[in-house]
This record gives C-alpha cells, sequence and structure tokens, in this order.
C-alpha cells in the first residue's frame, strides 16, 4: 500500500488586512499552487497573532515578520525553517531575509527627476526608523552621480505638529523641483499642501511616493506617482526558500534584496522641467518610439536641430546623450521582461527594440556586466553591498 505523500503545513503570519501583507501573500500562494500542494494556515484577523506561532499548530515552516525576539526564539527551540520578510530585521537573525532594494527604488526616482530636466531634488522623510534613515540615506546617495544636492524637510509621526514648518519649506523650495515622499500617506498630504497653497503640482512641484497603491495614489488630486513595491516577487522567493528549508537545506542568515519592478507615473509627475520646446520633442519622441529600431537620424527628423547641437543640448538638460537615454528604456524593460514573464530571449530582445538576440546579449552585458537570463522570477546578479553596509545577493 502506497504512503500517501506529506503535505508541508506552512503558517503565513502576515496581516492581510493591509496591502503590503496581502500582495506578498498572494506570491506566497502563487509559488505553492506551482508545487504545492501546501497546507497554509492563515488569519486575516487579530494583529498579535503575528508575533507568535498559532496555538498547538504542528507545522513544517513558517513566513513571517519576524520582529520580535520571543517569535524567533519560539521559531527556533521548535526547529522550525522559517524566513523573514520584514524590512528591519532583529540583529543576528539566524535566517534568510527578503527585502526591498532600495537602493533601487531610490535610483529609479533620482532618474525619473533627471530625465524630466529637474535640477532642484527634494525628499520629505524620517531618519528615526533605520528602514527610514537607509532610504533617505540610499536617495542621497543616488543624487551624488548627478551632483545635484537632495533638499530635505524631516517629517516626525505627528505630521500636525509641523504643518507650517513643512508649508514654509514648500514656499521657499527652488522651483521647478521634483520631491520623493516616504510613503503615500505622506505624498497625499503634500500634494493636498501644495494645493491649498497654490502651488502647481506637477508643474511647480512633481510629486512621487516611495511606493505604490491604488487607493492611497488616488485619494488626492492630481493623483500620485508611486515607486512599485516587489512584494509579490517577495513572497514568491520567500517561498521558494522555505521551500528547500523544508527539504533539508541548511538555514543560515541571508539577505536578498528585491528590486522595484519600476514607477507607476499618474499626473503628479506629468512633466518636464525643460524650457527648450525641442528637447521636450525629442525626449516625448524616444519615449513613443524607444522599443522601435530608431536611430538619431530618425530623432533630427522631428526637431529641427543639427545633430551636434541636439546632443549637446540634451546632454547639458538630461546628463546623457539621446542614445543614452533609448538604451536605459530599452534596458529597463528587459529587466521587467526578463523578470515578470516567460517570453524567449528572441521574442524580449525584440519587444525592446532589438534586431536580434545578440544585439540585446551585448547591449545588457554593456549596462549589467552580465547576460540576459530569467531565473526564479527575477534574474540574478552578484553580492553586493547596500547604503546601510550590509552584504546580500541583489538583483539589478
Amino acid at each position: 500500500m502506497k504512503t500517501k505523500p506529506h503535505i508541508p503545513k506552512v503558517a503565513i503570519l502576515l496581516n492581510a488586512k493591509l496591502d503590503w501583507g496581502r500582495n506578498i501573500i498572494n506570491g506566497i500562494l502563487d509559488y505553492a499552487q506551482e508545487t504545492g500542494p501546501w497546507k497554509v494556515w492563515l488569519r486575516r484577523d487579530a494583529p498579535n497573532i503575528f508575533h507568535h506561532l498559532p496555538e498547538n499548530w504542528e507545522g513544517d515552516g513558517v513566513i513571517a515578520r519576524v520582529s520580535t525576539e520571543s517569535l524567533a526564539a519560539e521559531m527556533t527551540e521548535r526547529g522550525i525553517p522559517y524566513v523573514n520578510v520584514d524590512d528591519n530585521p532583529l540583529p543576528d537573525l539566524p535566517a534568510p531575509s527578503f527585502f526591498t532594494d532600495d537602493k533601487a527604488g531610490t535610483c529609479m526616482a533620482a532618474e525619473l527627476f533627471i530625465e524630466k530636466g529637474f535640477r532642484t531634488i527634494a525628499f520629505v522623510g524620517s531618519i528615526q526608523k533605520p528602514t527610514n534613515l537607509r532610504y533617505t540615506l540610499s536617495f542621497k546617495e543616488a543624487l551624488t552621480g548627478y551632483d545635484i544636492p537632495c533638499h530635505f524637510f524631516e517629517i516626525t509621526p505627528d505630521w500636525s505638529s509641523a504643518q507650517n514648518e513643512l508649508r514654509a519649506w514648500l514656499l521657499q523650495l527652488p522651483k521647478p523641483a521634483g520631491l520623493l515622499c516616504l510613503g503615500i500617506n505622506g505624498a497625499s498630504r503634500i500634494v493636498n499642501q501644495c494645493n491649498e497653497l497654490g502651488i502647481s503640482v506637477p508643474h511647480d512641484i512633481a510629486i512621487l511616493a516611495s511606493n505604490d497603491d491604488q487607493i492611497g495614489c488616488h485619494s488626492c488630486f492630481p493623483p500620485l506617482s508611486g515607486i512599485i513595491s516587489p512584494t509579490e516577487q517577495i513572497g514568491y522567493r520567500a517561498a521558494a526558500k522555505l521551500h528547500r528549508l523544508m527539504q533539508g537545506e541548511p538555514m543560515k542568515a541571508e539577505a536578498v534584496y528585491i528590486p522595484p519592478p519600476g514607477i507607476v507615473e499618474r499626473l503628479s509627475t506629468d512633466t518636464l522641467a525643460v524650457d527648450d520646446p525641442r528637447l521636450i520633442k525629442a525626449m516625448q519622441f524616444i519615449k513613443e518610439h524607444a522599443f522601435e529600431p530608431i536611430t538619431m537620424d530618425d530623432i533630427l527628423k522631428v526637431v529641427p536641430m543639427s545633430r551636434r547641437s541636439l546632443e549637446r543640448r540634451f546632454a547639458a538638460v538630461f546628463k546623457h546623450s539621446p542614445n543614452h537615454e533609448i538604451r536605459r528604456l530599452r534596458m529597463n524593460r528587459a529587466k521587467e521582461l526578463l523578470a515578470e514573464t516567460d517570453l524567449p530571449m528572441a521574442d524580449i530582445a525584440e519587444a525592446c527594440g532589438y534586431s536580434s538576440y545578440n544585439y540585446l546579449s551585448h547591449a545588457f552585458r554593456n549596462a549589467t556586466g552580465m547576460a540576459p537570463q530569467p531565473t526564479e522570477n527575477s534574474f540574478s546578479n552578484p553580492k553586493s553591498t547596500h547604503p546601510d553596509g550590509r552584504a546580500g545577493s541583489a538583483v539589478p
């Protein structure tokens, strides 16, 4: 008589009422559906349940925000493998952790503002928590390569106590400006403040939120642009790691950083801080046709300038050449398709504007130092060091 295969019992200690937790859970369940079956323990209520194992639960693995010593100790004592998905983990946690790569996200934000021509860039955030401090430092570091200072306004948990100071700061901020705000709630408050002060969003201040949420970003007008959190990918890869741990892979401390998939642009950043209409037209043409086999000659057909003048003026405003902008957009598209689809390489090359995979591979190696290759819902990258000094696997 055949013995029944063992079905792993997995507890997910995440708050499904929040977008962040719900999206990570979706990623976990996607993996379980593909490789399962798993018997999943999941609750939607009683927030305190996320800080300890379920009562009388006998399981095989856990995915959780391991933010308390008691939860970590409980799992260690019972010998249950677990994976952490809390961005602010306990020190010396002897388990793998999956994080959003804030360095990649802040670089995306900096690139967005630079490509729109902003020479005043600002950040509204907090340095009170380690995760917030790392994010702030990452954004400032992302701007150093462009030789642009970061105007910084520190917020506190009690926004109301700093309303007058924030209003004065927004009024004196040199304009036009690009502004990144930590959190959607804070970003929507700033949009509302600008509306009250007669500051045009996005033409005086273009505002980007550090995360993206359909309801939150549409809770103000104009609606907010936001950086997409890689929460589903975090859940998927955390589940894959837990699966290996449950199969006997030794558990050890490991930090895996996953970059945001991109930015959702809405009206709050729908502008170019450029006075020259020819440059605006050139940039718009590039954005509309970057994934076609366009050349400088195609751009010059729609912009009445000499090649030398366009390249010189474009570089002065956007800090790189038109060809660099085309390559940048194509690389971002290639990374997105590699991470989120199972398309053949030839199809990815064509979708990014390359006539063959060889051209894509050559461009990808020049940009990243490695060949394009899809792996486990993401593409791999050598270990790298992050702004807080931790070393971990990073995905471009």
